[in-house]
């Protein structure tokens, strides 16, 4: 029996149509609707041409998949989705949620093999619940800002920026890894499990780039939870969008020390005379430059001197040192997978046989290191090498 309903997640967590579908292994579209609706049977060498075009088995066509990954675990209004447009196509929706859907169960899968990690970001939620509900006076600059104080002392202490990945982890916030569409950075959601997460773009490759990709998204898990992101105005989209960058700014540039550190510049409308300031914060030239206009720390005349140099040296593309400050990866889930392995708890083969996939897919989906799974599938097969030769000694 052919299982439609796998074809057609599979097809939308790749962000395809059924047209593209269709174009790709030489069939109609009408084809692609039967095998989906009608559970109808591809013949065997479109099954093997779509599996082999989704890196997965033929078994995940032929199979039922396992309970995890039949539910609808994330709700798709609640996703927050940045893109250069705030209303994204209805088919690049449908791929965040395919994709938020599948990380989400993906996670709930690995986590029954171990007992459920301490969430300890949402002791800092309750915190910041609390400070909102007794400012209802302040206004909402003001609560973002000190939120965005707050989560700092909570999260990262008298740690650099460069410490946010790991430490947002390591606080129960589970971050993947993986290639956005090339309009779009980053976006977050919760689970029905309460559990936050974080998806990152793998396409940017800028290290302050990503930390600020953090510290938005971050906004958007502790203050933004409750939003219906896709049902939003232009207007109130803009707004929340502006919270974030706020949070973001005053997060990565807390305002007392970074003023100290700016007044120290000699030729503050100089976009180079922020490079040791950048490798110090891993904050973009251009976003301490706007942080210093919003606190008044450079006049309107060193502002727009500060842009025409941006743009006269190139930087709005390219700025010093993006290339030689080091990127941050997750690594709870590889470290997780290769604690798995290692312990014997679960298998490469186990793995990938549950899930029905290859392991290129895994890489596609997720970013797992795929040398993990080789490197275990190995010392597998080397074991059993071992058993079968001292049989028969």
């Amino acid at each position: 029996m052919f299982i439609g309903s796998n074809l057609e997640n599979v097809r939308s967590l790749n962000g395809l149509s059924r047209k593209e579908l269709s174009e790709k292994i030489a069939v109609s579209e009408q084809a692609i609707w039967q095998y989906e609706v009608k559970n109808m049977m591809p013949e065997i060498n479109k099954i093997y041409d779509i599996s082999k075009l989704f890196n997965v088995t033929t078994a995940y066509f032929i199979n039922e998949q396992r309970n995890e990954f039949k539910e609808v675990s994330v709700d798709k209004h609640s996703i927050a989705f940045r893109a250069k447009n705030y209303k994204v196509s209805t088919k690049m929706l449908n791929k965040q949620h395919s994709q938020a859907n599948y990380l989400s169960n993906l996670t709930s899968y690995l986590f029954s093999f171990v007992k459920m990690p301490v969430i300890s970001i949402m002791d800092l939620i309750d915190e910041l619940d609390t400070f909102i509900m007794d400012s209802e006076e302040t206004s909402r600059d003001l609560i973002i800002k000190q939120c965005a104080n707050i989560s700092r002392n909570k999260l990262l202490s008298d740690k650099s920026n460069d410490q946010l990945l790991f430490q947002l982890e390591k606080s129960g916030i589970i971050v993947y890894e993986k290639h956005i569409n090339s309009d779009a950075d980053a976006f977050s959601f919760w689970s029905d499990t309460e559990l936050p997460f974080i998806i990152l773009g793998s396409n940017k490759g800028n290290a302050v780039r990503r930390v600020f990709d953090l510290a938005h998204e971050l906004c958007h898990l502790l203050l933004h939870r409750y939003i219906q992101f896709d049902v939003l105005s232009a207007d109130e989209y803009k707004a929340i969008e502006r919270e974030a960058n706020l949070f973001a700014a005053e997060f990565l540039l807390p305002e007392e020390e970074f003023v100290d550190d700016f007044n120290n510049l000699t030729k503050k409308s100089n976009p180079d005379q922020m490079m040791l300031l950048k490798e110090k914060w891993v904050v973009s030239i251009q976003a301490m430059g706007m942080r210093a206009y919003y606190l008044g720390l450079i006049t309107d005349v060193q502002y727009r001197y500060f842009w025409a140099s941006i743009n006269k040296k190139g930087y709005k593309k390219k700025e010093p040192l993006d290339e030689s400050i080091q990127i941050s990866k997750p690594v709870k889930i590889n470290s997780l997978l290769d604690y798995f392995f290692r312990e014997n708890l679960l298998s490469p083969e186990q793995l990938l046989n549950d899930l029905k996939v290859e392991p290129q897919f895994l890489s596609d989906i997720a970013c797992i290191d795929n040398r993990i799974l080789f490197k275990y599938m190995n010392t597998s097969k080397t074991k059993q090498h071992e058993l079968i030769t001292n049989l028969f000694r």
